[in-house]
């Protein structure tokens, strides 16, 4: 798995030069381990050479104490032990001669009571204390001969003047700089000849809100030549995509066309075919008229369902509030010689249905209406969304048990519901309810309204 901060092209680049540069990086530190391990074995070893010289020229000297001439004997040759305080003391750590003419660390440096006992965990030669002056010091002793005097050198424990701490800082600053150094070079270099470019296809990409891609033209222009390549490239793959996509709409808009043509001959189809009925239910008897009227309704609610979606301009859904309004209209001559009214409320944005389910929705209603209209004067269509996306018609007017019960009325209702997915609630107060299922998304094709 990558780290989000991983994904860049930046940081997988750096991340890569740097563990190009890990051996490099860890053969540094090595040297710098091993010099500061170096450096502090000849600081240690220049301490006790040092304690030694000064032991060597005091040999003979009086107890008593040496000035001038015989004391610059004992401590000539300052520069070989720069930066190291020298002295000749007493077992008991008293002060027979000290080197005044070089005291880097001044007069203090000796410890404040006796000499130093404790020597460091590398060398038992070292001895360490705190001095007068308070800090702390390495210290080396060496015998003089030919008395019980002691010479004693020192140099100061500073943590960051040691050579062996420099050493260090070095071996761990100096490749720590390189990466930074290296990575810095890296993330300009990618910023520099690389991202920048991107970034200019990226906006000449979204500059051409979905026209051809020029990318040539001076979006890339001074850019390195592989990214030449790539824009040209990229506006040949988009001008490719162009045509497709032109070639595309033009067929989806033929489609569009053939099946508006296709419905909208349906629909005649159907009304024609409904008035080939009503001319016949016309001129047949009044006992024959009246079987011949539901064949012509349930033709007029099916052309219903192909006429408002092609008025709506959006092929294969219907708007169910301008369906089931239209199934009414037609229902107010289902009463015959009775008048029978029939009126229908939805909220503003009542949804839309597929127009296989269309064709269902508007037969069900048509006989349910047809059934009201048989047993009531009047009847309310009321449409209501529901919580899970459906929308409830509610149909109130006729009195309880108005329900056909048997017959093929009775059995085309049933069928209808069950191509719907619903069932038939028939309430105490006589009003039935239906619930139809609303198309989840929006149509693709013929979006353009037309009148039908």
């Amino acid at each position: 798995m990558v780290l989000p901060v991983f994904k860049t092209l930046r940081s997988r680049i750096a991340l890569l030069f740097v563990a190009a540069n890990l051996p490099v990086i860890a053969l540094a530190v090595a040297i710098g381990f091993n010099q500061s391990a170096m450096s502090d074995v000849a600081d240690r070893d220049r301490l006790v050479q040092a304690a030694a010289l000064v032991g060597a020229r005091a040999s003979g000297m009086a107890a008593d104490g040496l000035d001038g001439p015989e004391r610059d004997a004992v401590f000539k040759d300052r520069s070989s032990r720069s930066e190291i305080a020298a002295a000749v003391v007493r077992p008991d750590g008293t002060v027979v001669a000290q080197d005044r003419e070089v005291a880097p660390f001044g007069q203090q440096w000796l410890p404040k009571e006796g000499l130093p006992t404790v020597s460091v965990r590398e060398d038992g030669r070292i001895l360490k204390a705190r001095a007068a002056d308070g800090r702390a010091y390495r210290y080396a002793l060496s015998p003089v001969k030919g008395s019980d005097l002691l010479a004693i050198v020192a140099s100061p424990f500073d943590l960051l003047n040691r050579s062996r701490t420099q050493w260090l800082m070095l071996a761990l600053v100096l490749p720590a700089l390189m990466i930074l150094l290296c990575v810095g070079l890296v993330l300009f270099g990618i910023e520099r000849f690389v991202l920048r470019w991107i970034r200019a296809l990226r906006t000449a990409a979204a500059g051409s809100d979905g026209a051809a891609l020029s990318a040539s033209s001076g979006a890339l222009k001074g850019a390195p030549f592989e990214l030449v390549e790539l824009g040209d490239a990229l506006e040949s793959m988009s001008n490719r995509v162009e045509e497709r996509s032109k070639a595309l709409s033009a067929a989806v808009e033929d489609r569009d066309k053939l099946l508006r043509e296709l419905h909208h001959r349906v629909k005649n189809n159907f009304q024609m075919i409904a008035s080939l009925l009503a001319l016949q239910r016309n001129e047949a008897p009044e006992t024959l008229g009246s079987i011949l009227r539901p064949p012509e309704d349930r033709v007029r609610a099916m052309a219903a369902a192909y006429k408002v979606s092609y008025a709506s301009g959006e092929i294969g859904h219907v708007e169910v509030a301008e369906l089931v309004r239209d199934v009414a209209s037609q229902a107010r001559q289902a009463g015959g010689a009775r008048s029978f009214e029939v009126s229908a409320h939805f909220d503003k944005d009542a949804g839309e249905i597929d127009l296989d389910r269309a064709v269902s929705l508007a037969l069900l209603v048509m006989e349910l209406l047809t059934a009201a209209a048989s047993v009531a004067a009047r009847a309310t269509i009321t449409g209501s969304s529901c919580p899970d996306g459906r929308l409830a018609l509610l149909i109130a007017g006729p009195p309880p048990g108005w329900l056909p019960e048997a017959g093929l009325s009775h059995r085309l209702i049933r069928a209808y519901a069950d191509q719907l997915g619903t069932a038939i609630e028939e309430r105490d107060d006589g009003s039935v309810r239906i619930v139809a299922p609303l198309a989840s998304e929006k149509p693709t094709i013929g979006m353009t309204s037309r009148a039908g």
